[in-house]
């Protein structure tokens, strides 16, 4: 865990050598590349697949699996399909259309040797103190609408304002739910549910999210150790939660803190980068490149990255989750 001292001196290394402040952008994607999936520690799944790229700080121990088939590489064009802090165990499936980093050992067992590179292209470290910060400053906002039990289902109602809507939600609301019904949300704008609560699941995939597609969504689950997530339209965010669900598709980015899952990740519905009201991490800037796309000319340099991510950390010191 970092010092006070250490923290405080990354946050003012950063804004010295740093750009002009962009507080208020949630950038979920930019300080994985744009990667599909994201695990701080590890990922593990007896089969499935992830369509886009996958960044994990430990092992990837994976079999029958397929990685970014969908050629949607993390840091850039022409760039990741796999980023692995640890080692790499693959029986049977492949990792496509990009290249692999792989900080310890790899096994591959029925399954092509893709292209390997020797370069690091994240911070680890950095990385985890950005996404549990973002976790932690999101579940702080205050919320502009609501949800509430509507029969077997939940009701959501927005401020109206369009822009972005916050919603405080827990997790057992969403557990027991059925279906959905929005009210007062403006087609196309951004809907972030803060769920609390230990434990974050979605009825075994018993409700629909198709009401949702039209939206930019995310679910937050800053206080989860542990989740249950299928059958998703929209973008998690769970760094402190492990995923075990073992059947269903998640459409959008995800962040956990260990993967041990069959869920299918599809390359969809990406979380796209929005000023959010009231909104901020420290008054450190935005990586460079960050946006709502992440076009793959346009993806922040790993030095970078970590210039900003550090300074983060210190606004860890100030902040007190829920």
């Amino acid at each position: 865990m970092p010092t006070k001292r250490s923290l405080v001196l990354a946050l003012a290394a950063a804004a010295a050598f740093a750009g002009p402040a962009r507080a208020g952008i949630v950038n979920l994607g930019a300080p994985i590349g744009g990667a599909n999936l994201y695990a701080v520690h590890n990922v593990t799944a007896p089969s499935s697949d992830v369509e886009g790229a996958v960044v994990a700080g430990g092992n990837v121990t994976v079999s029958s699996y397929s990685i970014n088939a969908l050629d949607k590489d993390a840091f850039g064009r022409d760039g990741y399909a796999l980023v692995a802090g640890g080692n790499l165990s693959l029986t049977g499936g492949s990792i496509s259309n990009g290249k692999a980093y792989v900080g310890g050992t790899t096994s591959l067992t029925w399954a092509a040797a893709p292209t390997v590179s020797t370069t690091n292209p994240i911070d680890f470290k950095a990385t985890e103190t950005y996404y549990k910060t973002l976790a932690d400053a999101l579940g702080d906002l205050d919320p502009t609408g609501s949800v509430s039990r509507l029969w077997s289902g939940v009701k959501v109602k927005g401020s109206g304002a369009g822009g972005v809507d916050i919603f405080d939600v827990s997790a057992d609301m969403f557990a027991n739910s059925s279906s959905w019904t929005l009210e007062n949300l403006v087609p196309g704008e951004t809907l972030i549910f803060n769920v609390g609560g230990a434990a974050g699941t979605f009825n075994n995939g018993g409700i629909s999210f198709e009401p949702l597609s039209g939206y930019n969504v995310l679910f937050n689950f800053y206080e989860a150790t542990s989740i249950d997530v299928r059958g998703v339209i929209g973008s998690v965010l769970a760094p402190y939660a492990t995923q075990s669900a073992n059947w269903g598709v998640i459409n959008g980015q995800v962040i956990v803190d260990n993967w041990s899952s069959t869920v299918q990740v599809n390359a969809n519905h990406y979380f796209s980068a929005v000023d959010v009201p009231g909104f901020n991490m420290g008054g450190s800037t935005q990586p460079a490149g960050g946006n709502a796309t992440l076009p793959a000319n346009d993806v922040p340099e790993p030095a970078s990255i970590a210039l900003f991510l550090l300074g983060l950390g210190a606004a860890c010191l100030a902040r007190r989750r829920r």
